[in-house]
């Protein structure tokens, strides 16, 4: 998922997949990146950063897609970032053929952010 999305927002450089994979990043320290993130005590923080998404990445037979968005919005709460959102990966499906899951309080809230800021 990180890889996926890294590369569609561009933060990988061209060649990343037939390179060094340890120099994948156009800029290493850009805070846009989408990483993995290290769990650090009782508080989860998600499993990828996305700024301004904590994501949680799941990958089951059958869907909690309820569970999955109360866990991303308590992670992005834990993460101080304004956004939860739920990766669900679809059974035998490609990284991009899956879902990536809201509330629709979230939604709500993001399509405000996005008018706010001239869209």
């Amino acid at each position: 998922m990180a890889d996926y999305l890294n590369e569609q927002l561009g933060q990988y450089r061209p060649d990343w997949k037939t390179g060094d994979r340890a120099v994948r990043w156009k800029d290493p320290l850009d805070r846009d990146n989408v990483r993995r993130q290290v769990q650090e005590g009782v508080n989860d923080i998600g499993d990828l950063g996305v700024r301004p998404f904590a994501g949680e990445c799941k990958a089951e037979r059958s869907y909690d897609l309820a569970a999955y968005v109360r866990q991303a919005e308590a992670e992005a709460k834990n993460a101080g970032l304004p956004f939860g959102v739920a990766y669900v990966k679809r059974p035998r499906a490609k990284t991009e053929d899956g879902y990536a899951v809201t509330s629709i309080r979230t939604h709500a809230a993001i399509v405000k952010a996005l008018r706010e800021a001239g869209y």
